[in-house]
């Protein structure tokens, strides 16, 4: 009887082992995670080059920190940011705390200062002194006086004011940025190095301020910087821009530079901009879908952005399927669903 028993025991345990097996087995195909879903566009060849696309700030051509050569305490403030100046129109003065603490002898200091200007103005009247000499007696008198004026150098705008009165400040202490009206307005962009060199001044170009309709504004490029920025390796761009009414120093606008074709995009292969990833200087990044469905990631080497999207210079070949929406989701070797073409 005992035996039975124990038969009946070890029967029932296998049976509950069976069906706890079965669970685990039912449940497994329910944990598969579904694949991402993507779009896809083939990578074309470049049958033309377009333009060269880029975006910057608008800023007037010379903008500059107006400041005092000495320290002191900030006096007066006769203007405030927006406001429009003359040349020579006075802008703050300074209380000067560099010129001695004896008053006979400070003043002492002024006429002598004084008196050399007032002959070597005289010498320099005749040929006998340079100009030189002539503006180191004038800076003489400046730092002998007990308080500055700062003026306008030219017809401009006060961008903004940096200090207030009664503030203490060091010889060199920005006061106002200003910024000069008669130089013109022009947008500073920066271009990708491999773009930068397809780019020649008077190339045409086309403004365009979202904040203003999008309107599109000619220009001309008139300026390319000689060294390309450390961290990204991008070359500053200045255009000038004809049509100026409305825009201000400080707002974003499009610019698509009419640049020339060059050897490095002759056989430029081209995908949305939005294909690429981790774009830094001419690197990138875009998944390329194989004959599996499976996303591979592609290291990729551009040449700047056209109007129709980005020139791949090398990394890519034409007819490879490219994710053109929904990278950001994808895994490398990772199945994808491809979207229907819309």
């Amino acid at each position: 009887m005992g035996q039975k028993a124990h038969f009946v025991g070890v029967f029932a345990l296998a049976l509950l082992l069976a069906g706890c097996g079965g669970a685990n087995g039912d449940a497994e195909p329910s944990q598969a995670t579904e694949q991402p879903l993507v779009q896809v566009v083939e990578a074309a060849s470049l049958s033309a080059p377009g333009a060269v696309q880029t975006s910057g700030l608008v800023g007037y051509k010379r903008e500059a920190d107006l400041s005092f050569n000495a320290p002191g305490v900030v006096a007066t403030l006769h203007v405030d940011a927006g406001d429009v100046v003359r040349r020579g129109q006075r802008l703050a003065t300074l209380r000067r705390t560099s010129v001695g603490s004896n008053a006979d002898e400070a003043a002492l200091a002024r006429a002598n200062a004084e008196r050399d200007l007032a002959r070597t103005q005289e010498l320099f009247e005749r040929g006998f002194v340079s100009e030189a000499r002539l503006e180191d007696a004038r800076l003489a008198v400046e730092r002998a006086r007990d308080s500055s004026v700062l003026t306008a150098p030219a017809d401009g705008i006060v961008l903004r004011r940096r200090v207030d009165p009664a503030q203490s400040v060091a010889a060199g202490t920005p006061i106002v940025a200003f910024g000069e009206t008669g130089s013109g307005i022009v947008v500073r962009a920066p271009v990708a190095s491999s773009s930068a060199a397809r780019v020649r001044v008077g190339d045409a170009a086309l403004v365009r301020i979202s904040d203003l309709g999008g309107e599109a504004r000619q220009g001309r490029v008139s300026r390319i910087a000689g060294q390309g920025d450390s961290g990204t390796g991008a070359f500053e761009v200045e255009i000038e821009v004809a049509n100026s009414e409305g825009l201000r120093s400080g707002m974003v606008a499009i610019v698509e530079i009419a640049a020339m074709a060059g050897p490095a995009t002759e056989n430029a292969i081209i995908v949305p901009a939005l294909a690429l990833l981790d774009a830094r200087a001419d690197q990138g990044v875009v998944f390329v879908i194989d004959a599996e469905g499976v996303a591979r990631r592609r290291s990729v080497r551009t040449a700047g952005v056209t109007q129709n999207g980005v020139l791949i210079v090398e990394g890519l070949n034409p007819g490879e399927r490219v994710v053109s929406a929904g990278a950001a989701y994808v895994r490398d070797g990772e199945p994808v669903r491809v979207a229907a073409a819309s």
